[in-house]
């Protein structure tokens, strides 16, 4: 990707940032040489139109080296060092999954059945990456106790990182496990967004992800659901008796693990619902009566 020299004016190495990105088939060139400018300045993006002054070399050459990435496809979150999620900031580091829009409508199934639950309830995020979920469920209440795993010691440091930032830390559990080995407990509501990206789909993805997100947090298998179906068969032995266990699916794949699902156990209320481009995105399932 060709740079040539980055203005030293704010409003004109806004506009070179746009130029750049625009040339190389960003997909929204303003907004993200808008998120890369004001990172580099270190303001508002809201702030920046409006700001004056002028950049000095070092600046500059952030900003070039910045926007050259990014033209290369590296992730935009990864090069800020954060990402926005429903009404609060995550910080992301490379090698930790970055958590996107589909996420954030499971999360909100998630906290508004949080709500409802009894006092110091308990929540499991099976597979938390940057905590997202599991920061997200804390903040709406103070009593709710979050269990978070992962496999990943990078990120459960991102995970605690958020969780310290967010003021949760004193609610979440962070734990290193392969879904449910480390977990011995039983909780009020489990959450979860697993690979199910089916493997031989992995090289045809957008080369931001494919090339730079970590392939285990992609990868679901040759049917994209192996990681889904273990966690429907194991959460049944870790939900309280009327509990909920809430799944980000991938489209197509709800018949089948609803299938599965009611072969597992009995269910009070078994169904999955649609993102907001209509596309089948959770699997929600209560826990009926145990003997």
């Amino acid at each position: 990707m060709e740079q040539g020299n980055v203005p030293a004016c704010v409003a004109q190495a806004l506009r070179w940032a746009w130029g750049r990105l625009r040339r190389v088939g960003v997909e929204a060139p303003y907004r993200e040489a808008l998120l890369i400018t004001s990172h580099v300045v270190g303001t508002d993006p809201a702030e920046l139109v409006a700001k004056d002054g002028e950049l000095d070399r070092g600046a500059r050459d952030l900003l070039r080296e910045l926007v050259r990435k990014r033209g290369e496809n590296y992730p935009l979150a990864y090069l800020l060092g954060y990402v926005g999620f429903l009404d609060f900031v995550l910080c992301v580091r490379p090698g930790v999954f970055i958590p996107r829009p589909e996420t954030e409508g499971l999360a909100e199934r998630a906290r508004a059945l949080a709500a409802t639950l009894p006092l110091g309830a308990r929540v499991l995020d099976v597979g938390t990456g940057t905590g997202a979920l599991a920061v997200a469920i804390a903040l709406v209440r103070k009593d709710l106790r979050v269990v978070a795993v992962d496999t990943s010691e990078l990120a459960l440091r991102c995970a605690w990182e958020n969780a310290w930032r967010l003021g949760v830390l004193n609610q979440v559990e962070l734990r290193r496990s392969d879904l449910f080995q480390a977990v011995t407990e039983r909780f009020h509501l489990i959450v979860t967004n697993p690979p199910y990206v089916p493997s031989g789909e992995i090289p045809g993805l957008p080369p931001e992800i494919s090339w730079h997100e970590p392939g285990e947090a992609l990868d679901g298998g040759e049917g994209g659901t192996e990681l889904l179906q273990r966690i429907i068969r194991s959460a049944v032995s870790h939900l309280e008796s009327g509990g909920w266990l809430l799944c980000e699916i991938g489209h197509g794949q709800g018949a089948g693990l609803l299938r599965f699902a009611k072969g597992v156990t009995n269910w009070l209320e078994l169904r999955v619902e649609y993102d907001i481009d209509g596309r089948e995105r959770y699997l929600m399932g209560c826990l009926g009566p145990t003997i």
